[in-house]
């Protein structure tokens, strides 16, 4: 078995890129982990679907995987098609249940590395298609906040707030109330402008001064 060492992983249940690794996020500090060259369908899969593996890949990979704080992770690995890596870790029946990307130098050091390892052929089944958004981490957070928000306060029948955020938000007033909340959720839905960031740095401002 090959493997790799010194290594960063961030296991998120949804996919991210290593410049969105957020400073509230676990990360996890691998000395050692085991590593695979699969090749580009296999890592495809891996990549854009949840899959699920054999129980005697998960036997060939148990406990394999060691921290820097002298435990271990019981199902993880890395996958690399010799173009892309991904740092994958599985539950007790098999699932592929956490993904992390890796930090540039790694990934073109694993690269590099699949010229010299034989690929492997891990038994799988590809069980549907990964969740995935085309917004960044950063923008879904603008986005749940003001959503969470927006909603509390009308559930709370909080009128002259929801009246306040929809005024800075729109620079309108409505008489229906149900129309303005109505509209500040659609509004979220699409693409962020700065009005948005704007009603995000307002919420966050409350919750500070309370």
């Amino acid at each position: 078995m090959d493997y790799y060492y010194d290594i960063l992983l961030n296991f998120q249940d949804v996919y991210c890129m290593f410049y969105e690794w957020d400073e509230n996020d676990y990360l996890e500090y691998i000395k050692k982990i085991p590593l695979y060259h699969v090749d580009s369908k296999t890592f495809n899969d891996f990549y854009l679907n949840k899959v699920k593996v054999s129980l005697e890949f998960l036997k060939e990979i148990l406990n394999k995987t060691k921290l820097k704080q002298n435990n271990s992770l019981k199902y993880a690995c890395i996958i690399s098609d010799g173009k892309n890596s991904l740092g994958v870790e599985f539950n007790d029946e098999g699932i592929l249940q956490y993904k992390s990307s890796l930090i540039l130098d790694d990934e073109l050091n694993i690269n590099e590395f699949m010229f010299n390892i034989s690929i492997s052929n891990i038994t799988y089944e590809v069980l549907s298609k990964d969740v995935s958004s085309k917004y960044t981490r950063q923008e879904e957070k603008v986005k749940n906040l003001i959503r969470v928000e927006i909603k509390d306060i009308y559930a709370k029948k909080n009128y002259s707030k929801l009246k306040y955020i929809y005024l800075e938000w729109f620079r309108e007033l409505k008489c229906d109330y149900e129309k303005m909340y109505q509209e500040m959720l659609d509004k979220l839905e699409g693409d962020l402008t700065e009005r948005e960031y704007t009603i995000y740095e307002l919420i966050k401002l409350s919750y500070n001064n309370v």
